[in-house]
């Protein structure tokens, strides 16, 4: 996949996952998501702007930090009850 592919790709998935979040809990939790995201540290990875979001995976590796799109933190429940693919 071409780099201009996949950003065109991630900027899809994040308009979608977006307009979701508000479709489901409205304007102002959609606000509220907003300002949270834009608190996450940012992490440049092969052009791509990644956010840090924490574990909280109990066992192994313990709490660690990972890096996501940011259509990953509007598709999530809650950002501080993240738990990485690796510990579910």
């Amino acid at each position: 996949m071409s780099f201009d592919r996949a950003m065109r790709h991630e900027r899809r998935a994040l308009d979608r996952t977006r307009a979701y979040f508000l479709e489901l809990r409205g304007a102002r939790d959609a606000a509220t998501r907003a300002a949270e995201i834009e608190a996450l540290p940012i992490v440049e990875w092969k052009g791509h702007r990644l956010r840090t979001l924490r574990c909280t995976g109990p066992f192994g590796r313990g709490p660690h930090d990972v890096n996501v799109p940011e259509y990953v933190s509007w598709s999530l429940i809650h950002l501080e009850n993240f738990t990485c693919p690796y510990h579910r």
